[in-house]
C-alpha cells in the first residue's frame, strides 16, 4: 500500500517524447508499406503489359508440356516469371485484399449525390464495406428509403452472386417501415435473373439461413420461383442499373 492508503500501480503513462517517437515510427512504417506496394504494382503492371494474363498462362502451359527442369527454368526466365514477380503478387494481394470493399464504398459514394432527394437525409451510418452487420441491415438507410448495392459484374454462371442478390431483394422486400426500397446493381444480368429465373427461393437462400427464416416468416413457403417472388412480394422494390448513375468514365468500363 502507498502511504496514502492506495494500491500502487506499476503503470506509467508514456512521455510525450515517447508518443511522438511511436507516431513517427508508425508513419515511417506506413510510408515503407506504401513504397513496397507501389513497387509491387509496377512489377505486376510491367508483366501484364506484355500480354493478357489468360494468354500468358495458356502459353506457359503449352510450352511446359514434356519439358525437364532446366528447360522449365529457362522458360520461366524468358517469360519474366521471376521471384520478384511472385513477391510482388503476394505484396499486392495482402495490401489490396479488401479491394472489393473499396469498390463498394466508392460506388456508393459516387452514386449517392444522384440518388438522394433534396430534403433526404441519411439516418443510419451507411455500410460502405461489402457485407452488412446485424446493426446495419442495409447498405443505405435514409428518412425516405432503404437500399442495397451490388457492384459485382456478372460473368458466366455467377451462382453465388445470384444467391446474394436474391437475398438482398428478400431483405428489402421484408422491410415494413414504409420507406422506398431499392436494389442497385451493375448491368442487366441481375435484373434479368430476378425477373425470369425459375430457380426456387429455397435454392437461392440455402446458403443464408437467416434470410431463409425471414422469407418463411414473412412470405411463407420458399417453393416459389425467384421470378414469382420478384413479380409479387418484391414488386415494390425498384431495381436500378448503377451504370446510369455513376460517372461516365466509370460506366464506360462497365459496358
Amino acid at each position: 500500500m502507498s502511504p496514502a492508503g492506495h494500491v500502487s500501480s506499476s503503470f506509467t503513462a508514456p512521455k510525450k517524447s515517447q508518443t511522438v517517437r511511436m507516431d513517427t515510427s508508425s508513419a515511417h512504417q506506413d510510408r515503407e508499406e506504401a513504397e513496397r506496394l507501389s513497387t509491387a504494382v509496377g512489377v505486376l503492371a510491367a508483366f501484364l503489359s506484355r500480354q493478357p494474363l489468360t494468354h500468358a498462362l495458356a502459353s506457359l502451359e503449352h510450352r511446359l508440356e514434356g519439358d525437364d527442369g532446366m528447360t522449365v527454368l529457362r522458360i520461366a526466365e524468358d517469360s519474366h516469371v521471376v521471384p520478384e514477380l511472385l513477391a510482388s503478387a503476394f505484396t499486392a494481394r495482402e495490401s489490396l485484399g479488401r479491394i472489393n470493399d473499396l469498390i463498394h464504398a466508392c460506388g456508393i459514394l459516387l452514386a449517392l449525390p444522384h440518388i438522394l432527394g433534396d430534403e433526404e437525409r441519411i439516418t443510419v451510418r451507411p455500410s460502405l464495406g461489402a457485407g452488412n452487420d446485424p446493426s446495419r441491415p442495409y447498405d443505405l438507410e435514409t428518412d425516405q428509403r432503404i437500399a442495397e448495392f451490388k457492384l459485382a459484374r456478372w460473368r458466366g454462371a455467377d451462382a453465388m452472386r445470384k444467391r446474394q442478390t436474391f437475398k438482398d431483394l428478400v431483405m428489402l422486400a421484408a422491410d415494413t417501415s414504409g420507406r422506398r426500397a431499392e436494389l442497385f446493381v451493375i448491368g442487366s444480368e441481375p435484373s434479368s435473373f430476378l425477373t425470369t429465373s425459375t430457380s426456387t427461393a429455397a435454392w437461392a437462400l440455402d446458403r443464408t439461413p437467416g434470410a431463409l427464416r425471414t422469407f418463411t416468416t414473412v412470405f411463407g413457403t420458399p417453393s416459389m420461383s425467384v421470378a414469382q417472388f420478384t413479380a409479387t412480394h418484391a414488386a415494390h422494390v425498384q431495381i436500378t442499373d448503377l451504370r446510369t448513375l455513376l460517372p461516365e468514365s466509370v460506366a464506360a468500363l462497365l459496358q
